[in-house]
């Protein structure tokens, strides 16, 4: 698994920087954030999920959690500052939260006993949700889309919170327990999210909170092929999540061109972006099909797997939830397109798209494309975990009352 994201978190930090060499995301304090959050995003994944580096490896992610913070506040308005405390208190709390649950299943090598194991998964629960500011807490990812630059939001997306779901993979691999037994309350968070962060979208005028919220959306999609498993569903997952960092880039990378033109944040009432800003229109174009998972991206590929995973799983019923929430994607897609990037061009004047920022977005406008038709390459090697034949092996006593 980290062949492939360290490899993807190092292409996002050079796109990003040449991105915000060319359209400047912020002062000196925001590149020094910036580069420690995706510095210590990698040193996690380099640590590995090997015992005695486990408990290194988590803080480390925290840490790196952290310091995103740093690149929010950096933004000097009253509102970032606002949005850097919500997000602030949010990362104190899911980190508070995730180390208990660890803690309690030992770096999910054991199931405690009743009811230590239901308090693990409720901790662990409130934890995830707040990091990946699902619904109902997600009171902050909208608050730093708003007030912060638009590199801001899509590190924080792509690359903190990817490896944080990452985590939950490796999780997921060698603590199936944590999600196999509590189906029904990882299922319902993904459906909340799925449909309220839709809904949330469409609501939406400004284009940064309105991507913030397809991320919540997408995110549901991922979580709920987590909890499914089998080979669709950890599959749909991971290709789900690589499809999500990378057109989180580009999407918020074209949106962040259009306010570097008009100086300004965009929203629905702007019209014809495509005539000043062509390569970042037809990135934003390319970018929203892999999102919503249109043939042949990247995203095409995790969104099917998904779908056969939830059929598996809910039937008709859950197929309509998800088929719901994708048609509400594709609209708020469509209406974004059609309103303010076609049609003619109202006003004149703005600034034109640096080279650099052209490159980046085009880059990673096709990276899914290309992936997609050839997604072999990134399925990662999953062996089992050291400590998954523990978990099948002869029964040890567990000083929580439970079974190791």
């Amino acid at each position: 698994m980290d062949t492939v994201l360290i490899p993807l978190f190092l292409g996002i930090a050079l796109g990003v920087g040449l991105y915000a060499r060319a359209i400047p995301q912020g002062d000196r304090s925001w590149w020094r954030f910036a580069a420690a959050t995706v510095a210590l995003t990698i040193v996690a994944r380099l640590v590995g999920h090997s015992l005695p580096h486990s408990w290194t490896a988590t803080l480390l992610a925290s840490a790196a959690e952290l310091v995103a913070v740093g690149m929010v506040w950096s933004g000097g308005t009253d509102a970032a500052r606002a949005a850097a405390r919500k997000y602030l208190t949010a990362v104190v709390l899911a980190t508070l939260c995730t180390w208990a649950a660890l803690a309690l299943t030992g770096l999910g090598t054991l199931r405690p006993g009743a009811p230590w194991d239901k308090l693990a998964v409720a901790l662990l629960l409130i934890g995830v949700a707040l990091k990946l500011g699902l619904v109902p807490v997600y009171f902050w990812l909208p608050a730093v889309a708003r007030a912060s630059s638009a590199m801001t939001t899509a590190l924080i997306v792509a690359v903190v919170d990817v490896g944080a779901f990452c985590e939950l993979l490796a999780l997921r691999d060698t603590a199936p327990w944590i999600f196999t037994g509590f189906a029904p309350l990882w299922v319902g968070l993904a459906v909340l999210s799925l449909l309220g962060a839709a809904l949330l979208a469409l609501a939406q005028r400004a284009l940064k909170p309105m991507l913030a919220f397809s991320s919540i959306d997408d995110m549901g999609y991922l979580l709920l092929g987590l909890v499914i498993g089998g080979a669709d569903g950890m599959a749909g997952a991971w290709f789900g999540i690589l499809g999500h960092a990378l057109g989180k880039i580009v999407l918020f990378g074209a949106v962040g061109a259009a306010e570097w033109h008009l100086g300004r944040a965009v929203t629905l009432d702007d019209r014809g972006l495509s005539t000043p800003l062509p390569v970042a229109s037809a990135a934003f174009m390319l970018g929203a099909l892999g999102f919503i998972g249109i043939p042949p991206t990247l995203g095409f590929i995790g969104h099917w797997r998904l779908y056969l995973a939830g059929a598996e799983l809910g039937g008709p019923l859950l197929l309509t939830v998800l088929y719901a929430s994708s048609a509400m994607a594709l609209l708020c897609y469509v209406r974004v397109i059609h309103r303010v990037w076609l049609g003619p061009s109202v006003g004149t004047g703005g600034k034109t798209l640096p080279r650099a920022a052209a490159a980046v977005l085009l880059v990673f406008a096709i990276a899914p494309v290309l992936f997609g038709l050839a997604p072999n390459r990134l399925r990662p090697t999953l062996e089992p975990h050291p400590h998954v034949a523990e978990l099948t092996g002869p029964l040890v006593a567990n000083p929580l009352g439970g079974v190791k």
